[in-house]
């Protein structure tokens, strides 16, 4: 079973089927277990037979099933739900085990083609309208200040450029101070 097949299952058959995989493969390798060891009693009233090992076709439909269960559950309207009760970023960043301006920029993202979601399909109730996108993109706050870190790298990496360049027995010092002045403030050497 491939992830667009469990996808197209009802919800209900998924979480069933994914159980009864998971039941069956946890009961065959305890069976297993108890075997190898010499402790299975064969007077149980449990058959081995009926709880045979999980084939490789059923180790990918447990994984495609998987998949389809954690796309549902960390889906980013879960986020949106949690910010429209009131969640903090940083509760939502300790909960999906990220930081706050991963969880910020994935929830605007979101918010986005929400947004562009509503706009394809005018006069419906899909997705969301201007003032939800509005508030969505408010409550996700300032976006990280990634081009300023980038204009920060570039400058650090302009000065280790000059310095490695730099003979410190013959050239001239101050000029080298210049340069590094002029790369820390925006400029170039």
């Amino acid at each position: 079973m491939t992830y667009d097949e469990a996808s197209g299952m009802p919800w209900p058959d998924v979480l069933n089927r994914y159980q009864t995989l998971t039941d069956r493969d946890s009961m065959a390798r305890a069976i297993a277990t108890l075997q190898a060891r010499g402790e299975w009693n064969a007077d149980r009233s449990l058959k081995p037979e009926d709880y045979p090992p999980l084939t490789a076709a059923e180790h990918l439909e447990l994984i495609a099933l998987g998949e389809v269960m954690a796309r549902h559950y960390r889906h980013p309207s879960q986020v949106h739900l949690a910010v429209v009760a009131g969640a903090a970023w940083a509760q939502i960043a300790a909960a999906t085990g990220g930081d706050p301006d991963q969880a910020r920029q994935a929830y605007r993202e979101w918010a986005e083609g929400q947004h562009r979601l509503r706009a394809d399909f005018p006069g419906g109730t899909i997705g969301l309208d201007d003032e939800q996108h509005a508030a969505a993109i408010k409550a996700a706050g300032e976006p990280p200040a990634a081009a300023a870190e980038a204009e920060d790298t570039r400058r650090l990496n302009a000065i280790r450029e000059l310095l490695s360049r730099f003979n410190w027995e013959s050239d001239d010092r101050q000029y080298a101070l210049e340069a590094i002045d002029r790369i820390a403030d925006g400029g170039q050497p």
